[in-house]
């Protein structure tokens, strides 16, 4: 666990030097009443470095998205409009492929979910007793089988092996017919 924290703290390090290291444009977005309720920031490249937006109206910023390089982006939420984030999205090439949640907004993560190819791979929740995060199912390792869908094989099998060959089969008499006809 540890070994993953710093590597997420690395990373965010990461991108806030790259944001340091830009010369920032700002823009600002109005919504439908005139009100700037989205900034954005630009490096000198017309790139995105940041966003930052207030959902609600507010006036308190409760979405930051921080991009970096390689496609990489990272999107913080306030869930529960405290000013502070509350769920963590982590980006590579337009895809998720982590998900961090403070569910009940104490401050401490209570999930982490993992992604490949978009889909949930991973998922930890906190065990309040243990004040650790407890591994809820794991699938990361099946992805690299070298069967892809073993449940459909093992299906296909027993489904050869419980079934009447077509030649005996009651919905099929023309088959029995011809059969007979050669003898």
């Amino acid at each position: 666990m540890r070994k993953i924290l710093i590597f997420y703290i690395l990373i965010f390090s990461a991108f806030s030097f790259s944001i340091t290291l830009a010369a920032e444009t700002k823009k600002e977005i109005k919504n439908k009443d005139g009100k700037t309720n989205t900034w954005a920031y630009y490096d000198d490249n017309n790139r995105p470095v940041r966003i930052e937006s207030d959902r609600n109206n507010d006036n308190k910023i409760d979405l930051w998205v921080f991009y970096g390089k390689s496609s990489a982006r990272v999107t913080q939420t306030d869930l529960n409009f405290d000013g502070r984030p509350d769920m963590y999205s982590y980006y590579q090439y337009g895809q998720r492929v982590k998900l961090e949640i403070d569910t009940d907004y104490d401050g401490n993560l209570d999930q982490v979910n993992q992604y490949i190819d978009n889909k949930i791979v991973k998922m930890q929740k906190l065990d309040r007793r243990t004040g650790k995060l407890e591994t809820v199912f794991d699938k990361s390792r099946e992805r690299f089988q070298t069967v892809p869908y073993l449940s459909q094989k093992k299906n296909a099998e027993e489904y050869k092996q419980k079934t009447e060959p077509l030649t005996d089969s009651k919905t099929l008499p023309e088959k029995k017919k011809t059969k007979q006809k050669r003898n």
